[in-house]
């Protein structure tokens, strides 16, 4: 036998076999399908935590601009369904400056409330939402305020139909819950310390309440009278 029948030989002898390649392809296969769930889960939970932390962003923003602008800023988040028109949810938010502008003199003259907005309306990420169930969110309790402005049909949030609730905070640090404007002014109410909070969790298709609310959820609880929000997160 020459050498280069023999080098031919051994190289065959060292080859994997069809058999064998199929085997080390079913092994990676199966891993992946194991490792999948918990993949998926740690994706969401950091899909999560970051669209809360942002969420506690806006919230300080918020307040700063109301101190350094000596002006009141609301903060409005935005139920909408979600893309099938179902589970209407708040999924997204954005911050605004309050002015006012008055119009007519004397008697004739009326005080109304303009908004400028500070920054893009913000989406929260696909498949996170903040609640919208009177235990989790009791922040949010009522049906909300329509979302509408004078050149737009479809309102801030550009969608149509959607409604929205709103916090305003206020130069002096506190922040109101805002209500139906009355006489072109917003009505302004102090909401308790335990009733001042919001949950934000990850879409399961369905209405989430207590007895469904998912391992993984962010919890955001902001002081009437300061201001200053905290988080409570246990599933992380």
């Amino acid at each position: 036998m020459n050498n280069s029948q023999s080098s031919l030989r051994t190289r065959s002898i060292r080859a994997f076999t069809l058999i064998e390649m199929l085997v080390v392809v079913a092994i990676i296969v199966l891993l992946l399908a194991f490792s999948q769930p918990a993949l998926s889960r740690t994706l969401m939970a950091s899909k999560l935590s970051g669209a809360g932390e942002s969420l506690m962003g806006a919230i300080s923003e918020a307040q700063q601009l109301a101190f350094a602008n000596n002006l009141p800023v609301d903060l409005r988040f935005f139920k909408t369904p979600n893309g099938f028109g179902e589970n209407a949810a708040y999924r997204s938010y954005q911050i605004f400056k309050i002015t006012q502008v008055t119009t007519g003199m004397g008697v004739d003259a009326i005080i109304k409330e303009v908004l400028v907005p500070s920054g893009n309306l913000v989406n929260l990420p696909e498949n996170i939402l903040i609640v919208a169930d009177d235990d989790l969110s009791p922040a949010f309790q009522g049906e909300g305020l329509p979302d509408t402005r004078d050149d737009s049909g479809n309102g801030y949030s550009g969608v149509q139909g959607a409604t929205y609730q709103a916090w305003r905070f206020m130069p002096d640090g506190s922040c109101r819950k805002v209500g139906q404007s009355q006489n072109q002014m917003a009505t302004l109410t102090y909401q308790n310390l335990t009733q001042s909070f919001f949950t934000i969790t990850s879409e399961s298709g369905q209405p989430i309440t207590v007895a469904n609310l998912p391992k993984n959820f962010f919890t955001i609880q902001v002081d009437p009278f300061t201001g200053k929000a905290r988080s409570y997160k246990p599933g992380f």
